[in-house]
C-alpha cells in the first residue's frame, strides 16, 4: 500500500491556536518581534562587518486605511532566500532556528510556528524579504485557508524582512495605535535591538530604557527608581537577583500582602518579556516580592508565555531562592533595624521562609511576632518569658481562645500556634535555644498553666474535696483546686485520655476490634477526667463550711454538670441522670433542712 501525507487544515490549526496555545490575539506582536530579533541576531553571527558596523533595527509602521489599519515589521536581519521561504513559511512547525543547537540557544523562537499567529487578527499575511546572500527581494502571501503564493518581488530594498498585517473589523478597533504601543513597549522593555514606532500619532522609540544591571555602577536610588517605573509602585528595598544567566532584582513590597494573592512579576528571556507569573521560579515565601528579572538559558514553551519545567528551570529557581537568602543574611551583619522592619511587615512570609532554612531561623526568629495570652510578643520576648514562667502553645486558634480568659492575672504564658507556621517554629525553637522550656499544650498542662491557690486555702477545703471526689467517683473524675479568671467561674472541666478513647469507642470508630479485650482494673481516674475548681471563687471559698458528705457530694455533682455544660460538652444518659437526680436532693435539703429519702 503506498505512502499518503498528512493533510492539515489550517482553519483548524488557527482555532487551536487561539483556544489551546495562546492566551490572547496579541501575541502576534510579540512572535513578529521575536521573529524581527532573531533575524538581526542571525545576520551579526553570519555576517561580521555587519556586527561591527551596523546597528540592528525593528520597525513598527502603523497606517490608518479605509475600514482599517495596515500594520509593517521592518527589521534589517539575515532575511529569507526564496527557498527558506518554502521550507519555513510554507511547512508548519517548520523552523530555521533548530538546526544548529550553538546557534539556537540564541534565538528566543523555535517552534516554526510564530508567523501563523498573524491569522489570529487577519486573513491575509505578506512578507517581503530579501537574504544577504541574494540580490533580489521575494515576496510570500499566505492566506487563512491554507492557500500561499511565492514570487520574485521588483521592489529594491536592503537585506532583511518586511511583515505585513491587515487589521480590520473588530480587532482594528481593539488594535489601536496607543494599544499596539502599549503591547510592544512590555514585550520588549528589554531588547537591546531599538524598537522604533511610526504612528499616524506618534513617531518615538519605545524600549530607550536605562536597565541598571546593565551599567557597571548603579547608584541605589537608581535601581529603586527602576522598579517603581516598572511596577508602578514605592517598595522598602531591593535584592538583586544575579548568577547562574541570572539578571534583575526582587522589589520588597512596602504594604502587607496575603500569600493568597498572586504577584505580578516582570519575566524576560534572552531579553524578551514572557510572563508575569513567577510560580515556577519566584520561592512561594516571597509573596511579599515584585520581581523583574531575565533569564538566558531556560527553555520556553511552544506559545512562549511560560517554560518548560526541566533542570534548568530547578537551577534558575534555586538561585533566585539564594539571592535572596544572601540577602537576609547581609542585613543581619549589617542592618538589623531594616531586617527587623521587614519581618514585622511581612510577619507570615517570613515565618514560612524561617521554616525552610535553620541560619534564618536564626536570623529572624527574635522579631517574628505571635499572640499570645499577654499581647502579641516577639519572639525574643517570649524566649525571655520562658527563663521565668511556664510557657505553653496550642496548635488550635479555638483552644487559644478558650483557656486565654483562664490565665488572666496569671505569670503562665500561653502562645497562640494555631496560626500558620506558628506550631511548626516554636516546636522548633528547643533546637536553637537550649535553656528554653516551651511545650505544647495538653489536658495535662493545666496542672502547670493554671495558678496553684495559697496552700491554707487547700489546707481549709481538705475536707470538701474528699467528699467531692467520691461523689464523682462514678465519672471517673478527680477535684482539684487552681486560681484562674473570671473569677464568676466556678469550675473548669478537663477531659482526659479516656474520654477522648471512650467516645472513639461509642462512635464506632474502632468497628469491635476491642470487643472482649481485657482492658484489667486500670485507675481511670488517674488519667481520666479532672474537674478544677475555682479558688478565686465567692461561692467555690464558701464550700470551705460544708461537712455533711451527701450535701457535698450533690453540690459537687451540680458543679461537675455546669462545667460540662459551659465547656459545650454533649451530656449523655448518664449525666443527665445524675444531674436531675443531684437537683432533686437539693432541692428537698432546702426543703427540708436534711436529705431527702431516696
Amino acid at each position: 500500500m503506498p505512502n499518503s501525507n498528512f493533510k492539515v487544515d489550517l482553519k483548524g490549526i488557527i482555532r487551536l491556536l487561539s483556544d489551546s496555545l495562546y492566551s490572547s490575539d496579541k501575541v502576534f506582536l510579540r512572535e513578529l518581534l521575536q521573529n524581527a530579533a532573531d533575524a538581526i541576531d542571525a545576520r551579526k553571527k553570519a555576517d561580521p562587518s555587519y556586527a561591527q558596523g551596523a546597528e540592528g533595527r525593528i520597525t513598527v509602521t502603523y497606517r490608518q486605511k479605509k475600514g482599517g489599519a495596515q500594520l509593517i515589521f521592518t527589521d534589517n536581519g539575515i532575511g529569507m532566500t526564496r527557498e527558506e521561504i518554502r521550507s519555513f513559511l510554507s511547512v508548519i512547525g517548520q523552523s530555521s532556528k533548530r538546526s544548529d543547537d550553538a546557534v539556537r540557544n540564541s534565538f528566543i523562537g523555535q517552534f516554526g510556528i510564530g508567523i501563523l499567529s498573524c491569522f489570529l487578527v487577519t486573513n491575509e499575511i505578506k512578507v517581503l524579504t530579501r537574504s544577504v546572500t541574494e540580490e533580489k527581494p521575494c515576496q510570500w502571501i499566505g492566506k487563512s485557508d491554507g492557500s500561499y503564493a511565492v514570487t520574485e518581488s521588483k521592489k529594491q530594498m536592503e537585506p532583511g524582512t518586511q511583515v505585513y498585517v491587515e487589521l480590520t473589523g473588530a480587532k482594528y478597533e481593539f488594535f489601536s495605535e496607543q494599544e499596539i504601543i502599549n503591547d510592544l513597549s512590555e514585550y520588549g522593555f528589554l531588547l537591546r535591538i531599538p524598537i522604533c514606532f511610526d504612528g499616524e500619532n506618534q513617531k518615538k522609540i519605545l524600549n530607550d530604557n536605562v536597565i541598571p544591571w546593565r551599567r557597571q555602577l548603579s547608584m541605589a536610588d537608581e535601581i529603586m527608581s527602576f522598579g517603581e517605573q516598572v511596577f508602578e509602585e514605592t517598595f522598602f528595598d531591593v535584592i538583586p537577583l544575579n548568577g547562574g544567566g541570572i539578571n534583575g532584582y526582587a522589589y520588597i513590597s512596602t504594604r502587607q500582602v496575603s500569600a493568597n494573592t498572586a504577584a505580578q512579576h516582570k519575566i524576560y528571556l534572552k531579553n524578551m518579556y514572557v510572563t508575569d507569573d513567577g510560580r515556577d521560579l519566584i520561592p512561594k515565601w516571597a509573596f511579599f516580592t515584585r520581581c523583574i528579572v531575565n533569564f538566558n538559558d531556560l527553555t520556553p514553551t511552544a506559545s512562549r508565555e511560560g517554560f518548560t519545567k526541566n533542570h534548568k528551570l530547578l537551577e534558575a529557581r534555586n538561585q533566585i531562592e539564594k539571592c535572596m537568602f544572601d540577602y537576609f543574611v547581609l542585613l543581619s551583619e549589617m542592618d538589623v533595624r531594616k531586617l527587623k522592619h521587614i519581618t514585622l511587615v511581612h510577619n507570615v512570609a517570613i515565618k514560612s521562609l524561617v521554616m525552610e532554612n535553620d541560619q534564618i531561623f536564626k536570623l529572624f526568629f527574635p522579631f517574628l511576632t505571635f499572640p499570645t495570652s499577654q499581647g502579641t510578643l516577639t519572639g525574643f520576648q517570649i524566649v525571655n518569658a520562658s527563663k521565668t514562667v511556664p510557657v505553653n502553645y496550642c496548635v488550635e486558634i479555638d483552644d487559644f481562645r478558650r483557656l486565654c480568659p483562664l490565665l488572666e492575672g496569671t505569670k503562665s504564658l500561653l502562645v497562640n500556634g494555631g496560626y500558620i507556621y506558628d506550631a511548626g517554629i516554636l516546636q522548633k525553637l528547643p533546637k536553637y535555644y537550649k535553656n528554653v522550656k516551651i511545650a505544647v499544650f495538653d489536658t495535662g498542662s493545666y496542672e502547670n498553666l493554671l495558678a496553684d491557690p495559697p496552700e491554707e486555702f487547700k489546707a481549709k477545703m481538705e475536707g470538701f474535696r474528699y467528699f467531692a471526689e467520691q461523689g464523682l467517683t462514678n465519672v471517673h473524675c478527680g477535684v482539684s483546686f487552681k486560681s484562674f479568671a473570671p473569677g464568676s467561674l466556678q469550675a473548669l472541666f478537663v477531659p482526659g485520655e479516656d474520654v477522648v478513647f471512650d467516645q472513639a469507642l461509642d462512635a464506632g470508630g474502632f468497628s469491635g476490634f476491642f470487643e472482649n479485650f481485657d482492658f484489667g482494673d486500670a485507675d481511670k481516674t488517674a488519667n481520666g477526667n479532672k474537674l478544677y475548681l475555682n479558688s478565686a471563687n465567692s461561692f467555690i471559698q464558701s464550700l470551705s463550711q460544708i461537712h455533711e458528705e451527701e450535701l457535698a457530694k450533690n453540690i459537687i455533682q451540680v458543679i461537675y454538670i455546669q462545667a460540662l455544660l459551659a465547656g459545650h460538652y454533649t451530656l449523655g444518659g448518664g449525666e443527665l441522670e445524675l444531674m436531675n437526680k443531684s437537683l432533686q436532693k437539693l432541692m428537698e435539703y432546702a426543703l427540708y433542712g436534711k436529705r431527702g429519702e431516696d
